[in-house]
């Protein structure tokens, strides 16, 4: 067997590698439930399903094809631009909210909590500059 799809094939073995660890976990610590259960159906599915496209010459290809694809592209574009957004607001209002707790309660540990957000707010800011820095430079 031949694979084509090298990075869907780790993939692939990775969740069924994840599957198994979590099965075995469940089975060690006795605590079987319906969402273990769940996690371990999706794992095996998703899984095995990569590895069998990565052994597939014409699946491989498929997908390589549709990788490629401009339409596809654009939109991973659009959707990691408005997820770093949506995760660059949702951090803000996070840190200004543990801010306004900790000096409302008096506790430090909010305090210290909304300057970690802070920090991760500031280099978030900073990625995005630079980057568009390093953009406009290309083009």
């Amino acid at each position: 067997m031949k694979i084509y799809n090298k990075k869907a094939f780790a993939a692939g073995v990775c969740m069924v590698g994840l599957a198994a660890l979590n099965l075995t976990a469940d089975f060690a610590g006795r605590t079987i439930d319906m969402n273990g259960i769940i996690l371990v159906v999706f794992l095996l599915a998703f899984g095995i399903s990569a590895v069998m496209r990565s052994l597939s010459k014409k699946l491989a290809r498929q997908d390589q094809l549709e990788k490629l694809d401009e339409r596809n592209q654009l939109i991973e574009m659009k959707s990691k631009s408005k997820s770093f957004r949506l995760t660059q607001l949702i951090s803000f209002l996070a840190m200004l909210a543990l801010m306004v707790m900790g000096k409302v309660s008096g506790h430090r540990d909010f305090i210290t909590i909304g300057t970690g957000l802070a920090l991760a707010f500031a280099i978030s800011m900073f990625a995005e500059i630079f980057a568009y820095m390093y953009y406009e430079e290309k083009n």
